[in-house]
């Protein structure tokens, strides 16, 4: 295994990663259609190009033996301003297939290490897994912090997590 920053050439790894992930991930969390709408395009590899380039965030990949990309992380600057944390990591989503092999744990700990200061997500609510992931991994639930925002006229609920470098 191997953790590093991404590359532009990473990009479709990232957003296929993405894809699949959600797919799992969010089932009977989020409606399918909102799931559905959640698909590989050329435009969304644009996207995640451009963060690649922009060099703003930390992004981070990890890979296998083979050298595939497994699974990433992504985040920065925080982005709720009621937390005094500034920094926020964003995304860490992992292969399906490579689930439970460590990779989520490996990119976790690269991203602590990135960012060398305490941080905070949001994990969609209902989502016991990351949950028992985040707390296995030292995260500290702040219910004070759980946010709603309005995804394609479905209300989805998100729990927040900090982590202290400490």
């Amino acid at each position: 295994m191997k953790i590093r920053y991404a590359e532009v050439f990473d990009a479709a790894s990232l957003v296929k990663i993405n894809c699949e992930a959600w797919q799992i991930a969010y089932a009977n969390l989020i409606p399918d259609e909102i799931l559905q709408k959640r698909h590989f395009s050329q435009d969304r590899v644009l996207r995640m190009e451009n963060r690649i380039k922009e060099r703003k965030n930390i992004i981070l990949v990890a890979e296998d033996d083979k050298r595939i990309v497994t699974g990433y992380v992504w985040g920065g600057v925080g982005r709720d301003e009621r937390i005094k944390q500034k920094k926020e990591l964003y995304a860490l989503y992992v292969a399906p297939l490579a689930q439970g092999k460590g990779y989520g744990s490996a990119l976790l700990n690269a991203f602590a290490e990135a960012v060398a200061d305490d941080f905070y997500l949001f994990a969609l609510k209902g989502n016991k897994k990351a949950k028992k992931f985040y707390l296995k991994h030292g995260g500290r639930l702040k219910p004070e912090f759980e946010k709603q925002q309005v995804d394609t006229g479905f209300l989805l609920q998100e729990e927040c997590f900090f982590f202290s470098k400490a």
